[in-house]
C-alpha cells in the first residue's frame, strides 16, 4: 500500500514536468500578445493535474479505516455554549450603549451635541455594522472592533440548529401538553432569530445614511447628521427591540441554560456586564 501511494504522489510530478517542456516550446512559438492566454493554460494544466492527484490519493486513502478515510468534513458547527455566551455578551452591550446614549443626552452641553455627546450613539450604530459585517473602521472603539468578531450571524444559525435537534430529540417522547410547550419555544426561536439580525440592519440603515451591504463605516456622516431625536431612536431600538429578542432567543432553551451562561460572563467579562448585575 505504501508503495502504491508513493508511486500515486510522483505522477503529479511528472505531468508537471512534460507540462513545463510543453509550454517552454509553446513560449517560443508565439509573440508576446499570447502570453496571457499562455498564463490561462498553464493554470488549467496545473489545475487538472492537482485534480488527478487528489483523486488518486482519495483511491488510497478510502481503503483505508473509515476514521481515517475523510479528514476534511464539512465546517464544524459551534458549540451551543459558545452561541449563548456571545449572543449574552451582546445583549449586555446593547443595554450599556442604550444607557449611556440617554445619560449623554441628559448631560449635553446647552451649547449643543459634542463629540462626547455623540460618542454612544456613534458606537451603537458602528457596533451593529461591525456585528453583522465583521468589519470596524474608522471611529471605531475597542468595543467594536470586539464586536466585529463575535460573527452573530453564525451564532444565532449554529444555536437553531442546535435547538431543532434538541426539540426533535424532546418532542419524541414528550406528552401532549410538553409537545405544545416545545412548540411554543420553537416558534419563539424562530421569530427571534430573525428579529435579532433585522433589528441589527434597521439600526444600521434607518436614516438611510448607511448600509449593511458596504463595509465600510460611515462614522463621519452619522455624526454630522447627528440629532438628539436619531439617537433617541438608537437607544428605544435597541431597549425595545433588540433586547426583547436576544432575551426571548435565550430564554428559549431554559432557564437553568440563560442561568449557567449569565454566570460565566458575569465571571468572565466582568467590564462588559452591567453594573446592576454585578451587584447581584
Amino acid at each position: 500500500m505504501r508503495c502504491l501511494f508513493f508511486i500515486i504522489l510522483f505522477i503529479p510530478l511528472f505531468k508537471i514536468a512534460n507540462i513545463n517542456a510543453f509550454l517552454s516550446t509553446k513560449v517560443s512559438l508565439r509573440n508576446n500578445v499570447l502570453l496571457f492566454d499562455l498564463k490561462i493554460e498553464r493554470r488549467k494544466l496545473f489545475r487538472e493535474v492537482a485534480l488527478t492527484s487528489i483523486a488518486s490519493l482519495t483511491l488510497v486513502t478510502t481503503s483505508r479505516s473509515s476514521a481515517n478515510a475523510a479528514p476534511f468534513g464539512n465546517a464544524q458547527r459551534r458549540q451551543l455554549e459558545l452561541c449563548l455566551v456571545t449572543l449574552l455578551r451582546v445583549r449586555y452591550w446593547c443595554e450599556i450603549v442604550s444607557r449611556s446614549i440617554q445619560d449623554k443626552i441628559d448631560n449635553a452641553p446647552s451649547s449643543g451635541a459634542t463629540d462626547a455627546t455623540k460618542a454612544p450613539y456613534l458606537e451603537a450604530r458602528l457596533g451593529a455594522k461591525a456585528l453583522l459585517t465583521g468589519k470596524a473602521g474608522g471611529g471605531a472603539n475597542s468595543r467594536v472592533y470586539k464586536l466585529a468578531t463575535f460573527q452573530i450571524r453564525g451564532c444565532v444559525k449554529d444555536a437553531e440548529k442546535c435547538f431543532n435537534d434538541y426539540y426533535k430529540m424532546e418532542a419524541a417522547g414528550a406528552n401532549s401538553d410538553e409537545r405544545k410547550e416545545l412548540k411554543r419555544r420553537k416558534a419563539i426561536m424562530s421569530s427571534s432569530s430573525l428579529d435579532i439580525t433585522e433589528n441589527l440592519a434597521a439600526l444600521v440603515e434607518f436614516d438611510g445614511l448607511d448600509n449593511v451591504q458596504d463595509p465600510s463605516p460611515r462614522s463621519s456622516l452619522a455624526l454630522t447628521k447627528y440629532t438628539k431625536e436619531k439617537a433617541l431612536f438608537v437607544k428605544r431600538l435597541l431597549l425595545e427591540r433588540e433586547i426583547p429578542a436576544l432575551d426571548s432567543f435565550l430564554t428559549a432553551f431554559g432557564t437553568a441554560k440563560r442561568l449557567e451562561i449569565e454566570k460565566y460572563v458575569r465571571n468572565t467579562y466582568p467590564n462588559e456586564t452591567p453594573q446592576s448585575l454585578l451587584l447581584q
